[in-house]
């Protein structure tokens, strides 16, 4: 126990032996692992730069305006280009309709993949590796683009129909694998303790399993949500009512509208003026949700890719 006396005479250290020891702590104790860290510290930086410079330049743009109303043109900024996106009558029901099919699907896509992965984490079940060999060749050959089309449209009778988000890519092979090799890491002796106390399977996934795959449930969330977010062939593909298009084909028609004429050859100066300010403010709409939501998943999300990649 130190008393009054001993904490008195302890004084901190000088400003210039704190920052050399500071120092060693980041960049090493010896010159090779000074110059080591050093190089380090300078191409991780450059990475990141080089990562956001993309996002600044979007922004940037989207802010960017040219006042032609006097003999030069001058740039100003301001959120003139956003206005004229979110005046539109159709964004709100474009956003809600997209907030709606991609929160379904994604909730569609971790039930059947969390059915389908678990029997096939299970060695005791029979016919396991013909269903993985199934669901491998689904990931390695396609039919194409002209009989899934139609398929959705012929034989499914999808076009048109909100359900054309939804249906199509509601179970994926390759997140079967990723959760599959997840709950192989889950003890095998709960399961057993379970079956004991006369838990079923569906009793067995629900409190046991489903519990202990929040990781992996985050990660395959993630990564459908992102997806269904993004997609905006299937609207144009299978959807012509402008009352069932998605944020991603509502921003796609703006865009259009933004640097197209009057359909009499002629160009109105204002919108071309803000042409290339709305092409960037509609991808700053559109990835803005995607962006806040990822720091509320990251944490499962790097252990839920780490656990389902290694064991097979």
């Amino acid at each position: 126990m130190v008393n009054q006396a001993t904490l008195h005479e302890i004084k901190p250290l000088p400003l210039k032996q704190r920052v050399k020891k500071g120092l060693k702590r980041y960049f090493g104790m010896n010159a090779g692992s000074v110059i080591f860290n050093i190089l380090n510290y300078i191409l991780l930086t450059v990475f990141a730069l080089a990562m956001l410079y993309p996002f600044y330049y979007v922004l940037e743009t989207s802010l960017k305006v040219h006042d032609i109303s006097g003999e030069v043109a001058v740039v100003k900024y301001n959120f003139s280009a956003y206005v004229t996106i979110l005046n539109n009558d159709g964004l709100v029901q474009s956003f809600l309709l997209s907030i709606l099919t991609v929160a379904a699907s994604t909730v569609i896509h971790v039930a059947f993949t969390m059915l389908a992965a678990y029997p096939l984490s299970r060695k005791h079940f029979r016919g396991r590796v013909a269903f993985l060999l199934f669901i491998l060749f689904t990931m390695l050959f396609s039919g194409g683009l002209i009989p899934y089309y139609l398929l959705i449209t012929k034989d499914l009778k999808l076009q048109d129909n909100i359900l054309v988000y939804i249906i199509p890519g509601a179970v994926g092979g390759f997140n079967i694998i990723i959760v599959k090799n997840f709950l192989q890491t889950i003890p095998e002796s709960l399961e057993e303790s379970a079956k004991i106390d006369g838990a079923n399977d569906l009793r067995i996934l629900i409190s046991i399993f489903i519990p202990l795959s929040l990781p992996i449930i985050a990660t395959i969330a993630l990564w459908h949500a992102v997806g269904k977010w993004n997609d905006w062939m299937t609207g144009v593909l299978y959807v012509r009512d402008k009352n069932l298009r998605v944020i991603q084909n509502f921003l796609r028609d703006i865009l259009i509208t933004a640097s197209s004429s009057d359909g009499q050859g002629v160009v109105d100066p204002e919108i071309m003026n803000m042409a290339e300010s709305v092409k960037m403010a509609a991808i700053v709409i559109g990835t803005l949700p995607i962006i806040l939501i990822y720091p509320f998943v990251q944490k499962y999300f790097v252990k839920g890719v780490l656990l389902g990649s290694v064991k097979g």
